[in-house]
């Protein structure tokens, strides 16, 4: 031994063993708890028995799991991984990894009823092969006509043939904006499953660009958004009396967080809402033929009031800038339905409206037509669901009458008058003129099989649903117009409404 009283080195080593383990009363080599230094096993160690691993508390101690062969667990009645509380621990339905983010392979069978049903819809029920389609609209060779866009700066709206889609374009300035937003809402109805899929291409993600597509408007609505290069789902609601915005990250989506999503390419976006006022919408995208469920908005049990303020919306979209961009962006518009899952019942109040006995409306003596009967939305609920369900022309003198029915109308001229303070719909007896409009029925008719009194009946459809423009604040209107061969005749007319909302 050295004049130091240092042990040689291999003394010390026997030294440091000697204070991690002992020899008990039984002859077995225990190890020291208070042992504090290191360890270190180079070779492959045989443990014919259990091995347990106890803090001073006597709690087990968690041990860290870098690598793991395949593992059988197919002689096993059951398999359940819980955390240290308890409590059963999810399993990703693609892949289960270890701290290291390697797979680990299980074989067996695997119980998935835990995963979103996506077969069903938003109340639970198996999807079925007839829903009722309340909207869609495909460009095939032109603008459809069922949207109307609203544009700043250098914002446009142009069709492309090539992608029979719309071209929603902003420039690279600051303000650039584009609106696109359906003219009607839809009619969801309560204990009905409501599912809405869009077609869009997003442009490249860029710093000051904005992109939204979804159901919603101003004040309510469900939307999938980029900013920048971020992505949010987005709840928008007025039930608390003001605008409230509730974002989503995509890390945070608490279904599929969808790794891979790249939305500057051609997307099915999906959502299927129960509203009853708490009810809760599920949000995904359709990838290879598969309903991908990515997040649920949930609201039974934890709110206090409704989550929205009504769930019968517009299909929306937006691509704006908040500053400068780099380039011009384009988002393309394509496809969109709006579906009634379980089909529709067609419940609401019936209204009608006609001219007074004895004052019948004179038609003009040159053979052109006449608006004689108008009915539109009131400006104060442009966001009700009317439809017009069935009218009738009543000649007065012997000729021969031509009628028309006109949608998405403008007439000039005569005095609008509420239908009642129950009613969203105002009605005008003495339009002089019609503006424009969309012929969607035509039909003569004379005084003598008038007389007869079978009046023609629209469908009960929601193609005749009353439409408004929501950015120029204008309810289009539904016209009866008359023509008549001969001078000096007149007829009465009636028009009948049902209101959904």
């Amino acid at each position: 031994m050295s004049g130091s009283n240092k042990l040689p080195l291999a003394d010390y080593r026997l030294k440091n063993i000697n204070n991690a383990l002992y020899v008990d009363g039984n002859d077995d080599v225990v190890m020291r708890t208070g042992f504090t230094g290191n360890i270190v096993i180079s070779g492959n160690v045989n443990v014919p028995g259990n091995v347990s691993v106890y803090s001073s508390p006597e709690n087990p101690v968690h041990v860290h799991v870098t690598e793991m062969p395949a593992v059988s667990i197919a002689s096993l009645p059951e398999v359940e991984i819980k955390n240290d509380t308890g409590n059963p621990v999810p399993i990703s339905a693609t892949t289960a990894v270890n701290s290291t983010t390697n797979p680990i392979y299980v074989k067996g069978t695997s119980d998935t009823s835990f995963f979103a049903p996506t077969q069903t819809d938003a109340f639970g029920r198996l999807r079925i092969s007839n829903p009722f389609t309340l909207f869609d609209a495909a460009n095939r060779y032109q603008d459809t006509g069922l949207h109307f866009n609203s544009t700043a700066g250098g914002g446009s709206a142009t069709y492309d043939a090539n992608n029979a889609a719309i071209s929603l374009t902003v420039g690279t300035t600051s303000g650039d904006t584009v609106y696109r937003e359906t003219s009607k809402v839809f009619a969801y109805q309560p204990g009905k499953s409501l599912l809405v899929m869009q077609t869009f291409t997003f442009a490249g993600a860029k710093a000051n660009l904005t992109q939204r597509a979804g159901y919603f408007d101003t004040a309510n609505g469900i939307y999938l958004e980029q900013v920048g290069t971020t992505v949010n789902f987005v709840k928008r609601s007025s039930s608390s009396g003001s605008t409230v915005e509730t974002r989503v990250a995509q890390a945070s989506w608490n279904t599929n967080t969808l790794g891979t999503l790249d939305l500057s390419k051609s997307q099915i976006f999906w959502m299927d809402i129960e509203w009853l006022g708490v009810g809760s919408i599920r949000c995904g995208f359709v990838i290879d033929g598969q309903f991908v469920h990515c997040h649920t908005f949930h609201h039974a049990n934890i709110i206090t009031g409704t989550y929205m303020t009504t769930a019968c919306l517009p299909v929306r979209k937006e691509i704006f800038n908040t500053g400068t961009t780099a380039s011009s962006s384009t988002m393309l518009s394509i496809c969109t339905t709006v579906i009634s899952e379980g089909g529709y019942t067609f419940t609401g109040r019936e209204f009608c409206v006609g001219h007074v006995l004895g004052t019948p409306i004179a038609l003009p003596n040159d053979l052109s037509f006449k608006p004689i009967l108008s009915i539109r939305l009131k400006s104060t609920r442009l966001g009700a669901i009317v439809i017009p369900t069935t009218y009738n022309v009543t000649p007065v003198q012997q000729a021969i009458y031509k009628y028309q029915l006109y949608k998405r109308a403008v007439t000039t001229g005569g005095s609008w008058t509420s239908a009642g303070s129950d009613s969203s719909v105002e009605y005008n007896l003495a339009p002089t003129s019609l503006v424009s409009g969309d012929i969607v029925l035509s039909a003569f008719v004379n005084a003598t099989n008038q007389s007869s009194g079978t009046p023609s009946v629209l469908e009960l459809n929601f193609d005749y649903q009353m439409e408004r423009n929501s950015f120029t604040s204008t309810a289009y209107e539904f016209v009866l117009a008359v023509a008549a061969s001969t001078n000096s005749t007149t007829c009465y007319g009636t028009i009948n409404w049902k209101e959904i909302t």
